[in-house]
């Protein structure tokens, strides 16, 4: 593969910091592909899909758009992204296994896929390919946002959209109790017992609850010179979707 056969692909210039962080991420994220989907779904009764599919329609894809999806894991979020049948989807995930399974998932699509084992950090990709670009629950994860910001601000091209789709503290107070006693004690259980990786998924709470306000989100990519757009609850602030756009200079 080199950059004649494949004109989109550039080798990466840097390597990031918090080298502990990836590395921890990365092998978890391997342990618990093989039962992420089902936990997915089980664990959110099914929510997600439905989170999922809003923010492909707040992104307004067309048919000939080049889609980024980081963090990607299995795919589910590029296989909804297929029935508006863009042009192009660039799957990269730092996971091995979660690719492997998001290729799987999308074998038979007639979208073309191209599935890239990379940090956010470090997009493997040229400037001003894409038209939009998307992550759905995996910022958290990301060990230096704002090089991350920056590599998707790079390669999305000018009036490109970028959508983020993250866990968010919920404001009301009653559902935010109940909901807390399922996340932090229940959720961690059922799913330490079906992956049998308890350290997984008392991470998953723990990242949440750890993790940065939307308006703090907003504000780094704003820094990163985004412009916001729109920002969408979902299920009472369970989750939030923000949609960015690249500005056309």
């Amino acid at each position: 593969m080199n950059d004649d056969t494949l004109p989109f692909f550039k080798l990466p210039i840097r390597m990031a910091n918090s080298v502990e962080k990836r590395a921890t991420v990365r092998g978890m994220f391997n342990r618990i592909a093989p039962t992420y989907d089902l936990l997915n779904h089980l664990l959110s009764f099914g929510i997600d899909r439905r989170w999922r599919k809003a923010t492909i329609q707040l992104l307004k894809l067309r048919r000939d758009s080049v889609l980024l999806d980081l963090a990607c894991g299995t795919g589910d979020l590029s296989e909804e992204a297929t029935k508006h049948e863009v042009r192009t989807i660039f799957a990269v995930d730092p996971s091995r296994q979660m690719l492997h399974r998001a290729e799987a998932k999308l074998r038979y699509n007639t979208t073309r896929c191209y599935f890239l084992e990379s940090f956010g950090e470090e997009l493997p990709l040229k400037d001003n390919l894409c038209s939009h670009a998307m992550i759905a629950f995996g910022i958290r994860n990301v060990a230096e946002r704002n090089y991350a910001f920056k590599e998707i601000y790079r390669v999305l091209k000018p009036g490109g959209y970028f959508a983020i789709l993250e866990f968010t503290p919920m404001e009301k107070k009653i559902p935010a109790f109940f909901f807390n006693i399922y996340f932090q004690k229940i959720l961690p259980s059922i799913g330490a017992l079906i992956s049998r990786d308890k350290e997984a998924y008392r991470y998953l709470p723990e990242s949440v609850e750890r993790f940065v306000t939307v308006e703090d989100l907003i504000h780094e990519c704003e820094s990163a010179g985004f412009t916001t757009l729109e920002t969408r609850a979902f299920s009472m602030g369970v989750a939030t979707c923000i949609l960015f756009q690249k500005p056309v200079v």
